[in-house]
């Protein structure tokens, strides 16, 4: 099967773009077509299966479960008070951006944010999804997280990571899903690397790393803060 064969699209010219752009996109970073059943275009948000049947679909707009979860305000909720709550600045700088989801919840927080995906299709998804969403202050990079923190000339009050680990059992998806999505992804072997990294960046007040409950800290904390399933291990940045 080619690779423009995998995608289901419309003949309209806007449907006919987007096959090229995103062919040309996963090609050019070497994307491995083997994982992937379909991709359906013909959807407002796309569809992306893979050959057992499970699929994912990144929607901001419709999606309430996963993209409406404020409950409260930027000083109140657990995510936001491990970020310093705004004392620290608003400007967020989200390593592992995957459904995008904690970057979507910051945002409506009133946080500023720009997220990094290295999984080119995952970006391509995210992208599109933000099309839906244009108010809100959330910019999706492609490329790694290590290499975009080692530039020196990016500028963020507060860094926030959330790694995949195979202990993590808490996910936005069905089980099944969450296996399609890990395969893509990857499971982040290199998140202590990428860690230390974002403790020298320059001008960084605090680092923040989302951990299930009961898994091992990266590296010695300075502190954390706990819910029910999750904690946040807070790091002091190269500012403080």
């Amino acid at each position: 099967m080619s690779q423009k064969s995998l995608f289901l699209h419309t003949e309209e010219p806007a449907s006919l773009r987007m096959v090229q752009e995103w062919t040309t996109f996963l090609k050019k970073n070497n994307f491995d077509f083997a994982l992937i059943d379909r991709i359906d275009l013909t959807q407002e948000f796309p569809q992306i299966f893979d050959k057992s049947g499970n699929k994912f679909t990144i929607d901001f707009l419709n999606d309430r479960q996963n993209y409406q979860k404020k409950k409260s305000s930027i000083k109140n909720e657990l995510m936001s008070r491990a970020l310093g709550a705004g004392r620290s600045g608003l400007r967020v700088l989200d390593l592992s951006a995957g459904l995008g989801i904690d970057s979507v919840f910051l945002a409506q927080l009133g946080y500023s944010v720009t997220a990094i995906e290295r999984n080119p299709l995952i970006f391509l998804a995210l992208q599109t999804a933000l099309k839906g969403q244009p108010e809100l202050s959330v910019k999706f990079q492609f490329g790694e997280a290590r290499d975009f923190l080692m530039t020196k000339d990016f500028k963020t009050d507060v860094i926030y990571f959330d790694p995949m680990f195979p202990e993590k059992t808490k996910s936005a998806l069905p089980r099944q899903e969450m296996v399609f999505f890990r395969n893509l992804v990857g499971s982040d072997s290199d998140a202590t690397e990428i860690l230390e990294c974002a403790i020298a960046l320059s001008g960084v007040k605090r680092v923040v790393v989302k951990r299930p409950i009961k898994a091992p800290a990266l590296m010695k904390t300075a502190n954390s803060i706990e819910g029910k399933l999750i904690r946040f291990d807070l790091y002091r940045g190269a500012s403080q």
